[in-house]
């Protein structure tokens, strides 16, 4: 491939990923109806993308006058990106997740290093400045030769170790979202996070192929290695852009507010008790009646703390019992009545009517691979074999 068509092509995608940031992040702010918390971060991290793929695309098109002036914002700009993703996934799966003080360590990195960069900076001629941007050396400066030294090395590595531990953590953050789900949804589907996991996945393989590119001298310049690296880039920014923007909100904020502070009461006043015999009894019974006579199931956005509220319980107690009681967590009681139900519809020939997906969604499941699923392991058999075993 010619050098001129290579050319074009880089010039295209650093100019294509930051035009992509851009109209995401436009997207995410401005039709964010809800007002949802994770969009307007998830909106924050695109523009970020945008700063650091424009100021590229200066440098590689040789406009060095331009990067000269912001060339000091990279390197932290770069250090914002692993916080404000993790800030994206912690607001998706943390109801009670604020922007506060506490998180403000997150950002000291990046302050640090602007803080430096103008400090040193500032000592830099213009010359020098453009001298920097092309990593030229020159003994008879020390501020430029400490800067060579800096970005050749030390930012590289705190870069790389920042990125993997942001990683082990965000991991984490994910595996546990996905480990409490069972345990307060009844449906999965969209609040599952698979498609995160995915581009976790995809991000991490990318990252650990450029760092293993980017130590080897003759490719940090590469173009090839540039045009590979930013072909897939473009595609995580377009990946992360709609699955940000067709995310639902996981806590409604309306009624996680009011959770809140009803749990941290409930807390302290449940903190020394324990349910007794008696009361566990009863609120078994309360459940129970609830379930068989009001079919909250029907729901399909039922959640735990919609019961507990329902039934004035505390939601630990409430768990505590469908765990120990009924053997299961609340997912699998939940869907469990949900099937009983399409059961007992079938009976009555129901499906003849509404069709078998049909008389699923009117018992408050989603999505047909999760209903399939649970339905042959509750009878062994496929809603279509159940129905023809049965004369249905």
């Amino acid at each position: 491939m010619s050098e001129v068509l290579l050319n074009i092509i880089d010039k295209s995608l650093l100019s294509g990923i930051a035009f992509m940031a851009l109209i995401f992040a436009i997207i995410l702010f401005l039709f964010n109806r809800g007002n949802d918390k994770s969009k307007r971060i998830l909106g924050f991290y695109m523009l970020l993308n945008f700063a650091y793929y424009s100021i590229n695309f200066f440098y590689y098109t040789d406009n060095y006058t331009v990067v000269s002036k912001t060339y000091y914002i990279i390197i932290p700009i770069i250090l914002l990106l692993q916080p404000f993703f993790y800030f994206y996934i912690k607001s998706l799966t943390s109801p009670d997740f604020k922007c506060s003080n506490k998180q403000i360590w997150h950002f000291l990195p990046a302050f640090l290093v602007l803080f430096m960069n103008l400090f040193l900076y500032s000592f830099l001629t213009s010359s020098e400045q453009i001298q920097l941007l092309s990593f030229g050396a020159d003994s008879s400066n020390k501020i430029l030769n400490y800067y060579l030294v800096l970005h050749r090395s030390g930012y590289h590595i705190f870069l790389s170790i920042q990125a993997l531990l942001y990683f082990v953590v965000i991991v984490y953050t994910v595996y546990k979202h996905k480990k409490q789900m069972s345990l307060n949804f009844s449906n999965t589907e969209g609040i599952n996070l698979n498609w995160l996991v995915t581009l976790l996945i995809i991000f991490l393989s990318i990252s650990i192929l450029h760092e293993i590119l980017g130590n080897i001298d003759k490719v940090v310049f590469d173009i090839n290695a540039r045009i590979s690296y930013n072909t897939f880039y473009l595609f995580i920014v377009s990946f992360m852009g709609i699955g940000g923007i067709i995310q639902k909100e996981i806590y409604s904020k309306s009624k996680v507010e009011k959770q809140i502070s009803k749990q941290q009461k409930e807390a302290k006043k449940y903190k020394s008790s324990a349910l007794d015999k008696e009361s566990k009894a009863i609120l078994i019974k309360k459940l129970e009646q609830y379930l068989s006579e009001q079919k909250p199931y029907l729901n399909n956005d039922l959640k735990l703390d919609d019961i507990a509220q329902a039934l004035s319980t505390n939601r630990q107690y409430l768990s505590q019992i469908i765990n120990e009681n009924f053997n299961q967590n609340f997912y699998t009681l939940i869907n469990n009545y949900r099937i009983e139900e399409v059961i007992n519809m079938f009976k009555e020939h129901k499906h003849k009517q509404l069709s078998i997906m049909g008389v699923a969604n009117s018992v408050g499941f989603n999505s047909k691979s999760t209903f399939n699923t649970l339905f042959k392991k509750y009878t062994s058999h496929t809603p279509s074999q159940f129905i023809k075993i049965n004369e249905l």
